[in-house]
């Protein structure tokens, strides 16, 4: 009785069938892929499609747009920076990355 059970199983997944999926995107691709012709390329079609190698032109020399009393003004002029007084000390101390802790809940 088991075995016959066995044979009757086996034989019904042997006829499984699946449905067929059609994807048209890939169909058409698939078709123009088999469709395409290359065409063989002579010396003649390489030589057109490249330029010859030229080195690129020399830059030229900027023309000084800043004259010479105009540079030795600006390294006379004095720097401006910043000074941090004894009031600004606490502003520069504060941290921005400051996170909130968040409570622990009680257990």
């Amino acid at each position: 009785m088991f075995r016959q059970s066995a044979r009757l199983l086996s034989s019904k997944r042997l006829f499984s069938v699946t449905p067929q999926r059609s994807n048209l995107i890939s169909e058409l691709y698939v078709s123009q892929i088999k469709a395409f012709k290359p065409v063989a390329f002579t010396a003649k079609d390489a030589e057109e499609s490249t330029k010859a190698f030229q080195l690129p032109s020399k830059p030229s020399v900027p023309e000084s747009e800043i004259s010479a009393d105009a540079l030795a003004q600006y390294e006379a002029s004095n720097v401006e920076t910043e000074t941090v007084g004894s009031s600004g000390s606490a502003a520069a101390e504060e941290d921005w990355f400051v996170f909130e802790e968040a409570e622990e809940a009680a257990h």
